[in-house]
């Protein structure tokens, strides 16, 4: 299922259509709302890769749990669940196959698609295919979770990694910087990077100075008095 993103963004999470579905899985904001995705001027998180496939998910989970095979499902997921009922009453059928026929063009074309995607992934060295893969820093991440206002150049200057690596990793955040939220918001940087943003994190903690004090404090031990003592 995860190859359904492919076929909805060619996996690109700033992806947008011509009706406004973005991100790695082309959710419209109302369907993005529904399922729990903040959508405003600042964060957009159709275009975060880990709120948008949770997302995902508990939508497709949805979907199958009222028509019952994937490819129904798959097809609900590209053209609405409205749609295919209506199709699976008009074919008197609930396999894909017997019911393409009554679906919009564009769907009849998806779930093959997907079953391609699937196949062309899982296939290419057959067909002397050559994956482009991305350079280490986009490939060997880590994420955290980060409550307090963080801009990029925050994030730039401490890494010292290039904006437009940190904008890549994080494609949700619309005006370059994290907004602050209880629950918070992922950042996602290179694995080899991450040490010196948590260092950078926890100095920004309230506690850390008072910790700090607490630690660089000598400890001094005196010496018990002297006492007579009977052999």
């Amino acid at each position: 299922l995860k190859y359904l993103s492919v076929v909805e963004s060619a996996l690109n999470p700033k992806a947008v259509s011509r009706v406004g579905a973005t991100g790695l899985w082309q959710f419209m904001p109302a369907t993005g709302e529904y399922y729990g995705l903040e959508i405003n001027s600042v964060v957009d998180e159709r275009s975060d890769p880990h709120r948008s496939t949770e997302a995902a998910i508990e939508y497709l989970s949805r979907l199958y749990d009222r028509f019952g095979n994937w490819e129904l499902a798959i097809a609900a997921y590209n053209s609405g669940g409205g749609r295919v009922s209506r199709a699976i009453k008009r074919s008197r059928s609930k396999n894909f196959w017997k019911v393409r026929s009554y679906l919009p063009r564009e769907t009849r074309n998806y779930v093959p698609a997907f079953i391609a995607a699937n196949y062309l992934i899982k296939h290419y060295q057959e067909h002397e295919l050559t994956p482009r893969y991305p350079e280490l820093d986009q490939q060997i991440t880590e994420s955290i979770m980060v409550y307090d206002h963080t801009s990029f150049y925050e994030v730039a200057q401490v890494t010292e990694l290039p904006l437009d690596m940190i904008e890549a990793l994080n494609p949700a955040y619309l005006q370059g910087f994290i907004p602050a939220r209880q629950k918070g918001y992922y950042l996602t940087l290179p694995k080899r990077v991450m040490p010196a943003f948590k260092d950078y994190i926890d100095q920004k903690r309230p506690d850390f100075e008072a910790r700090l004090r607490v630690q660089s404090t000598p400890v001094y031990i005196s010496k018990p008095e002297a006492e007579d003592h009977k052999p």
